[in-house]
């Protein structure tokens, strides 16, 4: 019986551990930066699943502020990215995402960041 929990423990740990998780940013969360950022770039514990991958920016008044399509870096661990095409000025702004992993299970969260010049 104790080797049946040990391996439903170990089989259930190894399932959890497969999610996606949300590894850094750039710009990072709660960053200053002097410029305003050509894309927002996300690098997850796995490859999402960019279909159905969502990144919205938007000032701290909440205007959106467009992005381009997303994209993967075809690096081994390349980053998802979104390419900034709105205009960003001096201000405080957020990041929502919510992603998908191959495993279904979906992730999401927020992070702010401001452009100082």
């Amino acid at each position: 019986m104790t080797l049946l929990i040990q391996y439903l423990l170990a089989a259930l740990t190894l399932h959890t551990s497969a999610h996606l998780h949300l590894l850094r940013t750039e710009p990072s969360a709660n960053d200053t930066v002097a410029t305003a950022p050509a894309a927002i770039k996300f690098w997850f514990s796995e490859r999402p699943e960019v279909a159905v991958t969502m990144v919205k920016l938007a000032t701290s008044a909440g205007t959106p502020v467009q992005l381009a399509p997303l994209a993967v870096d075809t690096g081994a661990h390349g980053p998802l990215v979104a390419a900034v095409r709105g205009q960003i000025a001096k201000g405080a702004y957020t990041v929502t995402w919510r992603s998908t992993a191959m495993d279904g299970h979906p992730s999401s969260g927020s992070f702010n960041f401001v452009v100082s010049h």
